[in-house]
């Protein structure tokens, strides 16, 4: 659940009365003035609102502004994925004090994820942990997300399991879960990009974290443009099992790494099971069209 955030900030002062046109320099129109005024009014009302939302977070424990000292960590070994145990060889996950490397192949991209209440590591810090390959791209995130938008229905399963649907604030149009299905009810429905070009932008830039594919021709453009945008290869894996595995991959967004391996164990036995012909449930299966 989202922790509140608390009252909203007071608005800034009204800016001082503005000097008349002709003696303000001739590179600067009093209609510039007036937009200049509005951008930077809207600017310290966000983050006055960021700040906010910080303290509301570290309040309630999700995020810390105490920095490690010493072997101290925010990712002991019991909160991080499993990776002697992975299958998925798409992607990898590297640790440090404050903050995570998550490294996916497909697209070329290195992800860094900081817990929230910390400062955003530097290159040399990063480089420290993870090098960045020739011809990748590095962005930054803070984590636990708050927000994300899933552009395709093959992560929903990932998010379900790990219960946080309340993070997701666009989803697409063919969903078909409950939950996602009454979220689809409620304006969650992501437009897409064929559609209303302008309320598609909007919507990706309006949450913190943008699951998305490469496109169907393999080319990743689209990923590597989206500043917030973040591939998940699942479906490139070799098998199922290690495309199970994906949500570790998408733990790591929600600081939820102990519960995926979990989770993921559970679907490992239970798949081992099913082709051995030792399940004690076996699964039940049918196949259903509707007209």
């Amino acid at each position: 659940h989202f922790p509140s955030s608390g009252r909203l900030p007071a608005p800034p002062p009204p800016a001082p009365p503005f000097p008349s046109r002709r003696s303000l320099p001739a590179v600067m129109s009093c209609k510039n003035m007036l937009r200049a005024a509005f951008a930077a009014a809207v600017a310290a009302s966000r983050g006055a609102f960021a700040a906010v939302q910080d303290t509301a977070r570290i309040a309630s424990g999700e995020c810390s502004a105490t920095i490690p000292a010493g072997s101290e960590t925010y990712f002991p070994a019991q909160k991080q994925v499993h990776a002697d145990a992975m299958l998925a060889k798409l992607f990898t996950v590297t640790y440090a004090p404050t903050f995570k490397v998550l490294t996916d192949t497909i697209s070329k991209e290195q992800y860094v994820l900081t817990q929230c209440g910390q400062v955003q590591p530097s290159v040399a810090a990063v480089d420290a942990v993870e090098m960045l390959k020739t011809g990748f791209i590095r962005k930054y995130f803070g984590v636990p997300v708050q927000s994300s938008a899933a552009m395709s229905t093959t992560l929903l399963a990932f998010i379900d399991s790990l219960g946080v649907q309340d993070r997701v604030k666009f989803v697409d149009s063919y969903a078909t879960a409950p939950c996602w299905q009454k979220a689809l009810a409620c304006d969650a429905e992501m437009e897409p990009s064929y559609g209303n070009v302008t309320l598609h932008a909007e919507q990706l830039a309006g949450v913190d974290v943008v699951f998305m594919s490469c496109g169907t021709d393999g080319d990743c453009t689209n990923v590597n443009t989206q500043k917030n945008g973040v591939h998940v290869p699942s479906t490139q894996e070799a098998g199922p099992v290690e495309s199970a595995e994906y949500i570790k991959y998408i733990a790591a967004f929600f600081n939820l790494e102990p519960l995926a391996n979990e989770l993921f164990a559970a679907t490992q036995t239970s798949y081992t099971q099913a082709s051995s012909g030792k399940s004690a449930t076996p699964p039940l299966v049918a196949w259903i069209n509707y007209n």
